[in-house]
């Protein structure tokens, strides 16, 4: 609240979001139950301010002496003394930190924002929480990312291609919709099915083309 505060001056919409916030949740035995802790999951303030929350993490890595901010020479001249160069790739609460240095260097990467998001109430979750080398490849929203040699060749690339939880969640989709068809027409069941992999073809597309470097921290709960 105090950083909503900080950009917002109306009372009324402060109001308003400290009313969501302390609103509680209805169960299914239709009682209503006090939070005193975060967001509702669903709840339309939820993304919005988990993006106010972990902004902290933003301006910490912006600020850093190996982040973003660090010009190419400066770069260069970390790498020659060992020390390691970063940068956050956040999407809402996930996020990933992709660092040119050592698996050392990440595990104190890895102290220090644990440290920076305390601040704002946040942990980390030691479930979600992994630190990998990108030759052993990640999953970020839903893709796997890893360096391999490309076939017949000694040069690597990074590669992209949907994790297997996501191929999963699609197929189930389409086994479900293809069950609860057996009496429909045929055109009606192909219409359902193209819209479905028409999504999934979309989001494919649109996502395959990510970039990384060495290794990867990351992940919020």
């Amino acid at each position: 609240m105090d950083r909503v505060r900080g950009r917002i001056a109306d009372k009324r919409v402060l109001a308003l979001v400290k009313a969501f916030l302390k609103a509680g949740i209805l169960g299914e035995d239709h009682v209503v139950r006090d939070i005193d802790a975060g967001t509702p999951q669903g709840s339309i303030l939820s993304p919005l301010l988990s993006n106010v929350a972990l902004s902290v993490l933003d301006e910490h890595i912006a600020q850093g002496p190996g982040g973003p901010g660090a010009g190419q020479t400066e770069r260069a001249k970390r790498r020659r003394h060992g020390l390691p160069n970063y940068r956050l790739i956040r999407y809402a609460d996930d996020w990933c930190l992709v660092i040119s240095g050592s698996k050392a260097h990440a595990e104190t990467l890895r102290e220090e924002i644990g440290g920076v998001l305390s601040t704002m109430g946040l942990r980390l979750s030691p479930e979600k929480t992994l630190i990998t080398h990108i030759d052993e490849g990640l999953v970020f929203l839903g893709w796997h990312i890893q360096r391999r040699r490309k076939r017949g060749t000694v040069k690597q690339y990074i590669y992209t291609y949907p994790a297997k939880k996501a191929r999963k969640a699609t197929t189930a989709k389409v086994k479900m919709i293809c069950r609860m068809s057996v009496n429909r027409p045929l055109a009606a069941l192909l219409h359902q099915l193209s819209s479905t992999l028409r999504g999934w073809t979309t989001y494919c597309v649109s996502r395959g083309h990510a970039r990384w470097e060495r290794r990867a921290v990351g992940s919020m709960t």
